[in-house]
């Protein structure tokens, strides 16, 4: 089973800018961080070849992670948590070993940091 996070673990790796690779579906976060978006998690952003991460298969997002090593820290995001878990699964499942989806997604993140 993949492992989850919630909103103040995810806050505390972006505003101290821990090193991940972050699998952002679709999920607008420079609101929440403005500041830090540009300088840290835009860049940290999976990016695949070709198309949107959103309308990804899971072969082409795993091809992508491919070039990653397997003990890298993945944060993946979706809206509602569901998609996000599906994949860290998946990724866990392909042996990267620090894969975490933030439970319940944005929208959880946005209800916590209320």
């Amino acid at each position: 089973m993949a492992q989850s996070i919630g909103y103040f673990q995810f806050d505390n790796l972006v505003k101290g800018r821990v090193g991940f690779v972050f699998l952002n579906f679709g999920v607008e976060t420079h609101s929440v961080y403005p500041h830090i978006f540009k300088m840290h998690l835009e860049s940290r952003q999976l990016q695949l070849p070709e198309g949107d991460l959103k309308t990804a298969s899971m072969q082409d997002i795993l091809l992508a992670m491919s070039h990653h090593p397997k003990e890298t820290a993945v944060i993946v995001l979706c809206q509602n948590g569901a998609k996000s878990a599906e994949v860290a699964q998946a990724l866990e499942e392909a042996g990267f070993i620090n894969t975490y989806f933030i439970k319940g997604g944005w929208d959880q993140v946005l209800e916590e940091r209320a």
